[in-house]
């Protein structure tokens, strides 16, 4: 495929099947916090997947991605399991309407599960750069306390952003509050959102699931954006619409 080259700077395993890692292009590529590039590796040549940067756009032109492994013969498990600083990666040509309303004042509610929290990360990526106004609840759901990969990273952030919050969800097991739920079920719990912009990344039945919980909660259809970002067995590439 044609495209940007990069080449990785870090490489961080978070847990047993997860990897964030940064890379950096030889000239700009071109994008908008949302979107998500197509990436080919040496270890599966003529091979490529579908990530979501997790930052905006930087003058110094690193990109970061998380990558949960899934298919031990896909992509996503070399760039988990192989992949490492030095290494040299193709990026396609971004793609993907996601992005934040710049006409919106109103308060935000990004709701991620699993590596969807690559694009909620991009978009507050961007927010913190000019928002003064508006509040930001991140809502993070997974199945296990063991499976926050990022935990650190995000409470760095809720402590340097006033503005944002952060709060969790675990639907197999409690907390280390006790609490046991899924993330729809946690969102409706804070509600009622009478007045927010939603954004929603994770599995494809998990983005379900909050969308129609969204629904009964009257949130109206043009206040939500949507994307599924999980991996799959069979590695399909990420869906953005």
């Amino acid at each position: 495929m044609d495209g940007w080259h990069a080449q990785v700077l870090t490489h961080d395993r978070r847990g047993p099947d997860v990897a964030v890692f940064t890379c950096r292009t030889g000239v700009p590529l071109p994008f908008h916090a949302g979107q998500h590039v197509t990436i080919e590796c040496p270890y599966r040549p003529w091979q490529s997947r579908a990530y979501a940067m997790a930052n905006a756009p930087r003058p110094d032109r690193t990109l970061e991605f998380h990558v949960r492994a899934g298919d031990p013969a896909g992509v996503s498990a070399a760039l988990v399991h192989r992949l490492k600083p030095g290494d040299m990666l193709r990026l396609s040509e971004p793609h993907g309407a996601l992005a934040l309303d710049p006409y919106s004042r109103r308060d935000v509610i990004f709701v991620a599960g699993g590596t969807g929290l690559a694009p909620a990360k991009a978009l507050i990526d961007e927010l913190s750069r000019f928002n003064r106004t508006r509040w930001i609840h991140l809502f993070r759901g997974e199945r296990r306390r063991d499976d926050f990969y990022d935990r650190d990273d995000l409470t760095r952030l809720e402590r340097q952003h006033p503005w944002l919050t952060v709060i969790r969800a675990t639907s197999e097991e409690p907390d280390e509050h006790g609490e046991q739920a899924t993330v729809a079920d946690l969102v409706a719990r804070h509600g009622p959102w009478p007045d927010h912009d939603f954004y929603v990344f994770g599995s494809p039945s998990m983005v379900e699931a909050t969308l129609h919980r969204l629904d009964l909660m009257g949130v109206p259809a043009d206040r939500i954006r949507h994307g599924a970002y999980d991996i799959t067995p069979a590695d399909r590439p990420a869906r953005t619409p």
